[in-house]
């Protein structure tokens, strides 16, 4: 008999899903960073000005992935308070409906 998952089980399976990647995602944007600054330092013999520069670049690439990936993982919750209205309903005019339609007779 397999178990049932409950909808808050479900959610946070999902959210533990999606935070699994951040450490993965975060230092592969270091990585990547830091691989293109010394590939382009070495194309254009200027040892550590590229490395440094896209270093950093990753850094803030893996910050902004990590954050988006909280974000989506934990949205933000509604405020506590009273629901807001709905729409209100389209007023009727009881002269316009025809409640003894006889044409389909």
């Amino acid at each position: 008999m397999s178990p049932r998952l409950t909808k808050n089980a479900g959610e946070s399976l999902r959210a533990a899903g999606a935070l699994s990647t951040v450490g993965l995602s975060f230092v592969l944007a270091l990585g990547i960073g830091f691989w293109l600054g010394t590939a382009l330092d070495r194309w254009f013999s200027t040892t550590p000005l590229f490395t440094i520069v896209c270093f950093f670049l990753g850094l803030a690439a893996g910050i902004l992935n990590v954050y988006r990936i909280v974000s989506q993982a934990y949205p933000p919750a509604r405020p506590p308070g009273p629901a807001p209205p709905s729409p209100p309903l389209p007023i009727i005019d009881p002269a316009d409906r025809d409640l003894y339609d006889d044409k389909d007779r």
